[in-house]
């Protein structure tokens, strides 16, 4: 079911991803593209959209109900509960996640090939501790909010269980829970963009530098050319992005998650229903 919800987001919104990296590109928005092909890349973010959604989710909910007899203690535990699994599940899925972000985001630029820029150890390390900074700060953010959303929801709209509530709502719940946590980790996502699309000059000038200092390299030249407003570089496409994402996304994995387990239920009616208990006792602990 994440492999279904990360295909299906990437396909609908991937113009918006586009737009959003060569707005934040050095180039500027109309020397990376423009408005024109916005498609470009999008058989390798699908490609890698499937195996990076589908070990999130795997992962994520795992290591929830690993921690589900402690996030019953009270509403501090069950917050970190939830923070832990979604960055447990974002560090998992940056292995596929980086390498495909690389590439993709080379294409959206113009480029023909995604392994036309010359690429360093140092600069590939770069790049992922910048990802991975971003999602474990946007899934810290985000998953506790979506679960909160999801809860309020359940007691005071539909005065139920979390497990029975409506996959329209729990998408709404998604959506903005995205919107919110897209805007403020902008810089980190600026940060990765212009890490991925380091120039050849850039390129040679980085050899034998450390992470770091690559890092502290890009920082600096966002900062010389818009200041701190230059970090938030395409924040109003990331955030509409991510708001839409949320409600497609994790929609995607609610109603799929609802039917796979109808299908299981319908095609094993003897082995199912102690699977399908089990995967209830764990979303009661969210509540």
């Amino acid at each position: 079911s994440g492999a279904l919800a990360g295909m299906a987001t990437e396909l609908v919104l991937y113009p918006l991803d586009c737009l959003k990296t060569r707005s934040q590109s050095s180039w500027g928005f109309r020397g990376a593209g423009g408005a024109g092909q916005l498609y470009r890349g999008c058989g390798v973010a699908l490609a890698g959209a499937a195996p990076a959604s589908a070990m999130f989710f795997t992962t994520y909910e795992y290591s929830k109900c690993r921690l589900e007899d402690w996030a019953k203690a009270g509403s501090f535990q069950f917050t970190c509960s939830v923070i832990g699994a979604s960055v447990v599940g974002e560090l998992t899925a940056s292995v596929v996640r980086v390498p495909t972000d690389l590439v993709k985001q080379r294409l959206q630029t113009g480029y023909k090939s995604g392994f036309v820029l010359p690429m360093t150890g140092a600069i590939f390390l770069a790049s992922f501790q910048a990802t991975a900074l971003r999602d474990v700060f946007h899934s810290s953010l985000q998953y506790p909010m979506y679960e909160y959303f999801k809860l309020v929801a359940a007691r005071w709209v539909y005065q139920g269980e979390v497990e029975s509530l409506p996959v329209m709502t729990a998408a709404a719940s998604g959506s903005m829970a995205g919107l919110v946590s897209a805007t403020l980790t902008t810089p980190f996502d600026t940060m990765k963009t212009r890490l991925n699309l380091r120039t050849p000059p850039d390129t040679g000038s980085a050899v034998g530098q450390r992470t770091m200092a690559i890092i502290r390299d890009e920082a600096c030249k966002i900062y010389q050319k818009g200041g701190m407003r230059g970090f938030f570089a395409g924040a109003g496409f990331r955030a509409v992005w991510m708001g839409l994402g949320g409600f497609v996304f994790l929609g995607s994995f609610e109603l799929a998650k609802v039917n796979i387990e109808s299908l299981r239920a319908s095609a094993f009616p003897e082995a199912v229903p102690s699977m399908i208990s089990s995967s209830i006792a764990c979303r009661k602990a969210d509540a």
